[in-house]
């Protein structure tokens, strides 16, 4: 979840009557925007100024495919979602977009709406994907990224912290390690495990499939686990 602080937008855009639409309509929605740019080099300068949380780019500006310039700098520099924005999409152009591996995309002409669903979805798939938790050992601290953990499994005074790379063995419980670290989308299913439920593989009566290994559902956790589970 986002904090309340304004979202910051770059817009790239040679038609000024565009990008001043695309600009009143983010500042009504309660956005920020940084600058407006017309070509590659105004858009590359502004984010080497201010960095944003989201770029808006215009594919072809100028008579060329700028809006791809400005995306490899973003994918060689910057950790920060970008959005093309087109008034075509055909397929050669498609193509070459889908290399440079964008976040969404704005078909010309856009509206508020479409507009606010965009920029929401890119920017919650994009901090889920960035978000990580620590893991304190003895006097070593582990950046861990949450989409990385699998599961949790407690034994005895011990938790054994299971992701997609490595396994990790601390001194606690579960419940204080989910709650200390504010981990989301963690949901108990049984006295001696917790699981990552967008991880998991599948689900068969009272066992979860997660990474080849099989987790039980007890009868205390199993209501609360099939409604978070059915409700993705």
């Amino acid at each position: 979840m986002r904090d309340n602080k304004k979202i910051k937008v770059l817009i790239a855009d040679d038609d000024v009557f565009i990008s001043e639409q695309l600009n009143s309509i983010l500042e009504d929605l309660d956005y920020e925007v940084t600058a407006i740019a017309f070509n590659a080099e105004s858009a590359i300068a502004a984010l080497q100024t201010e960095r944003p949380d989201i770029a808006i780019l215009d594919i072809n500006m100028h008579g060329r495919n700028q809006g791809f310039e400005i995306a490899q700098y973003i994918n060689d520099h910057l950790n920060i979602p970008f959005i093309f924005l087109t008034s075509f999409a055909d397929a050669s152009t498609v193509k070459e977009a889908s290399k440079l591996i964008p976040d969404g995309y704005l078909l010309k002409p856009f509206n508020e709406a479409s507009i606010y669903s965009t920029l929401n979805i890119v920017l919650d798939r994009h901090l889920k994907n960035n978000s990580y938790f620590t893991i304190k050992i003895g006097h070593e601290l582990h950046k861990v990224k949450t989409n990385d953990l699998l599961y949790i499994e407690s034994s005895d005074k011990y938790i054994e912290i299971h992701t997609s790379t490595k396994k990790y063995l601390k001194r606690d419980s579960i419940d204080t390690f989910i709650e200390e670290n504010n981990i989301e989308g963690v949901c108990r299913v049984h006295r001696s495990y917790a699981v990552k439920i967008d991880n998991i593989d599948s689900v068969k009566g009272t066992l979860i499939q997660i990474n080849n290994q099989q987790i039980p559902i007890s009868n205390t956790y199993r209501k609360a686990f099939k409604k978070r589970y059915n409700s993705l």
